[in-house]
């Protein structure tokens, strides 16, 4: 409900426009006339955004503020790391701009500023983490309006499938021999024979082995669940070369053993050696599925295989 309070000082007469709600800040303002005062507090009576701008919780509200209140409070995800990490460019973005403050024109700068070559995809992906942190702050801080509702997600080709001919396996194999690391070879098997997801693969313990059923157990998959991988006798013998039989990791860091080895250097050398054009290292997954669907396996065994929960 709005009131207006006639002020007279040295200065001259102004009006203090009150307008107080329940369970929310009171909005206050003064103007040199009635006229202008009346005004204001009729439009701000019926506009929700000015409201939230002179009164409400977000109008003081960081966004790295609302950021850490959604991590700690709001975040149900299975990848807390990866979320953060996106989340950390945002707030780079908005640098020490109030939640009220960001626009749709600042989201789109945002989003314009990543990194070239990225695939629409990506992109898309950083589009959904603002709005989903900007979506809690609406229902937590009283944002009036979600301003990257308003941007248009790219559109993205799912089409491209990429996987190795007989003859190009055999020319990664080679390569990843004549590797100067002692396991592209063992990584490249695993992937292939698995499909396995590369953040599971650099996750894997030589305890999470068991040899005499011929499986690897990974602890946490992308989906949020545990998974069993099969191994093959082939991958059961590269593995025996290695095997130290304790909880470190399969492909571990030569410098910093508790962390996984980052093989990037080593695989685009043997990519390279091996004439590969247009591969990518997911593309090991696609290899599997590919060679699946060639042995009769069905949707549904793929998906099982792959950790798809849905065909």
């Amino acid at each position: 409900m709005a009131s207006i309070q006639k002020r007279t000082n040295p200065k001259g007469t102004s009006y203090r426009v009150f307008i107080r709600k329940r369970g929310a800040k009171t909005i206050t303002k003064v103007l040199a006339t009635k006229k202008l005062a009346v005004e204001f507090a009729l439009k701000a009576e019926s506009d929700m955004q000015m409201q939230q701008y002179y009164g409400g919780r977000s109008n003081r509200l960081l966004f790295s503020e609302l950021v850490e209140s959604y991590m700690l409070n709001g975040y149900k995800g299975s990848r807390p790391k990866e979320q953060a990490s996106k989340l950390n460019f945002w707030v780079n973005v908005f640098n020490s701009k109030y939640v009220l403050e960001i626009s749709t024109t600042d989201i789109r700068r945002g989003l314009d500023s990543l990194p070239s070559g990225l695939a629409n995809a990506t992109i898309n992906r950083y589009k959904a983490v603002v709005s989903v942190v900007l979506g809690y702050a609406c229902n937590h801080f009283d944002l009036p309006a979600n301003p990257a509702k308003g941007i248009t997600s790219l559109p993205e080709n799912n089409a491209r499938v990429r996987f190795l001919s007989n003859d190009e396996r055999s020319c990664l194999f080679e390569a990843c021999r004549a590797s100067k690391w002692n396991k592209p070879y063992l990584l490249v098997l695993v992937a292939i024979t698995t499909g396995t997801r590369r953040g599971e693969l650099l996750s894997l313990r030589w305890n999470s082995l068991d040899i005499d059923k011929q499986t690897a157990y990974v602890l946490t998959s992308k989906n949020g669940e545990p998974k069993v991988l099969p191994l093959t006798q082939s991958v059961i013998k590269e593995l025996q070369k290695f095997n130290l039989n304790d909880s470190s990791l399969i492909f571990a860091s030569e410098i910093k053993p508790d962390k996984p080895y980052f093989f990037f250097k080593q695989w685009n050398r043997v990519r390279e050696e091996a004439e590969l054009v247009d591969f990518r290292f997911h593309d090991l997954r696609h290899t599997t599925a590919s060679y699946l669907a060639q042995n009769g396996a069905t949707l549904l065994e793929i998906a099982g295989v792959l950790g798809h929960k849905q065909i």
